[in-house]
């Protein structure tokens, strides 16, 4: 199906993003960039209940959670 085309592709350019961050941002900094994207688009997919799952709304745990990682790819890039 042309989904599984479209996550190929995204695939493909993840790990050249990648590839060429790493030089640039270094190791730590660049995966702790992609842990915190995919946490907060888990976040929002779990709220809205996309792609025909239940939906989950964001509470204060979860918020808080997101902000600690947050706080922590800070500290990542600082030091």
């Amino acid at each position: 199906p042309p989904i599984a085309w479209l996550g190929g592709l995204l695939g493909a350019f993840f790990v050249t993003a990648t590839i060429f961050l790493i030089p640039r941002l270094g190791v730590a900094l660049t995966f702790s960039l992609v842990v915190t994207g995919q946490m907060l688009i888990t976040i929002i997919i779990d709220h809205y209940g996309f792609l025909g799952l239940e939906q989950k709304p964001i509470n204060l745990q979860k918020a808080l959670g997101i902000f600690l990682i947050i706080i922590g790819v800070f500290l990542v890039r600082r030091f």
